[in-house]
């Protein structure tokens, strides 16, 4: 093969990897420069195969070289691939706790030698139905992001330099409040507040849909609501604080942790509520809580693991 035929192959292989609207002018000028530059190394003389293969190769693959001219949009902005990680790992967390809760709980575990593998091929399925969704999701908010005309920049407009310790405390107490409204009513029994707000006439199907099973009330739930109230403690503390200590972001990210467990352990040791589908969304809400947890407090605690080792030792 000869030089030049070598040159304008290659050429032609960038090209193909660009848009359309691009493709003649980028391989006339990747041509020309090659062409120029194999010249120039040749000293004047007739530039054979091995020089272009040569110059080539430092020119490197053309699907790289291409990435020179024109880098596609990606599919997920990396700006949002963070977020699109956690939410997933947190609902395949969720999932898979779900489907085991499902398998140990359910009467026919046993006798139906296909449950498993029917769990497994639903599990599968739905698993691979949100990740597509949340795929396309983020698709849309990159493209859309794309497409918005640029505003005006000001160094102005750039946010304070915010305090990692500081705690915000208007928004720690609304969470406080709000968390313990929901474990009084967890406590009180969601079916006994129905009533209760109702004055009595609430349907007994709602009743009993929102009933607890006897046995999670009677061996189970104590271990729920204390570590809920821990929790809420927690945070109430740090809001009275103000600001978070080393010490404090560690029990923090602990008792999280410890929470998360307790969540996924009750999720999987049996009925939470005494009716379907009321025991199955209490299931997936408890793993969904104790994946973000899970995730979210183990990075927490790897970064002070990791902080904690570049701190220099004192001599």
């Amino acid at each position: 093969m000869k030089a030049d035929e070598m040159i304008a192959r290659y050429a032609h292989a960038v090209a193909q990897r660009l848009p359309q609207a691009m493709r003649d002018d980028v391989s006339a000028e990747l041509e020309a420069l090659l062409t120029e530059e194999l010249e120039a190394k040749s000293a004047g003389g007739t530039p054979d195969e091995a020089a272009a293969r040569t110059l080539l190769a430092r020119f490197g693959p053309p699907a790289a070289m291409a990435l020179n001219y024109y880098t596609p949009a990606p599919v997920i902005d990396p700006r949002d691939t963070p977020l699109f990680g956690k939410i997933a790992a947190i609902f395949l967390t969720a999932l898979v706790i779900l489907a085991v809760s499902v398998g140990l709980s359910d009467p026919g575990a046993g006798t139906d030698p296909e449950m498993t593998a029917r769990l497994i091929d639903e599990t599968a399925m739905a698993g691979l139905k949100f990740l597509g969704a949340l795929l396309v999701v983020f698709w849309g908010i990159g493209a859309l992001r794309r497409r918005m005309p640029p505003g005006a920049w000001s160094p102005k407009s750039l946010p304070p330099v915010r305090d990692p310790d500081a705690i915000n405390r208007p928004l720690y107490a609304l969470a406080t409040g709000f968390w313990s409204a929901g474990l009084a009513v967890l406590v009180a029994g969601p079916a006994q507040v129905m009533d209760f707000v109702s004055g009595g006439a609430a349907p007994p199907a709602l009743l009993e849909a929102f009933a607890y099973d006897s046995v999670f009330a009677a061996e189970r739930a104590l271990f729920l609501w204390l570590a809920l109230g821990f929790a809420i403690a927690l945070t109430a503390w740090q809001a009275i604080a103000g600001r978070r200590s080393r010490t404090a972001r560690r029990i923090d990210a602990a008792a999280t942790l410890i929470l998360s467990a307790i969540l996924f352990q009750i999720a999987l040791a049996g009925d939470i509520f005494a009716a379907e589908p009321a025991n199955q969304y209490m299931k997936l809400a408890m793993a969904l809580f104790g994946g973000w947890g899970f995730i979210d407090s183990g990075s927490a605690l790897l970064r002070e693991w990791r902080t904690s080792r570049a701190r220099p030792v004192p001599a």
